[in-house]
């Protein structure tokens, strides 16, 4: 999914039931660039795209909030926390190496995987949690 059509996917979602969202307007460069220079790291390109194009995005039912990057802030020395869902679960970009696709892991707090891209957590991650209210932040186990 492009990044532009997280809007339409937004109001095709509200159209089916009632979904209060917004989409913060797009970061600048200059505060893309701050957040880096406090944080003391290089956003990988996929997080900087992101920011780009939405500076935060709120959901009330589901909870789900994606930090402004200005907010992103570190929850240990390797993580940064930049998600919220379901008022308490904690998503963290690990910053601790990049991965194969030159990105940063989606970490849980207690060190879960939720995905390996920034680009597979606006496309799919996310909307298993928003459609399906499939937590994302631990793994499902058969029953």
């Amino acid at each position: 999914m492009l990044l532009e059509e997280i809007p339409l996917r937004f109001k095709n979602a509200s159209s089916r039931r009632e979904l209060r969202y917004s989409l913060a307007t797009p970061a600048s460069d200059s505060e893309i660039m701050q957040a880096e220079q406090r944080l003391g790291t290089l956003f990988p390109q996929q997080v900087k795209l992101f920011y780009q194009h939405y500076n935060g995005v709120r959901i009330d039912d589901p909870p789900l909030e994606i930090l402004a990057v200005n907010e992103i802030t570190y929850f240990s020395s390797n993580l940064l926390h930049f998600a919220t869902l379901d008022g308490g679960h904690h998503l963290h970009f690990d910053i601790s190496k990049l991965n194969a696709a030159e990105q940063w892991d989606i970490v849980t707090t207690d060190g879960f995987c939720v995905t390996l891209t920034m680009a597979s957590f606006w496309s799919n991650r996310m909307w298993a949690w928003i459609e399906k209210r499939r937590p994302i932040w631990h793994e499902e186990r058969a029953t």
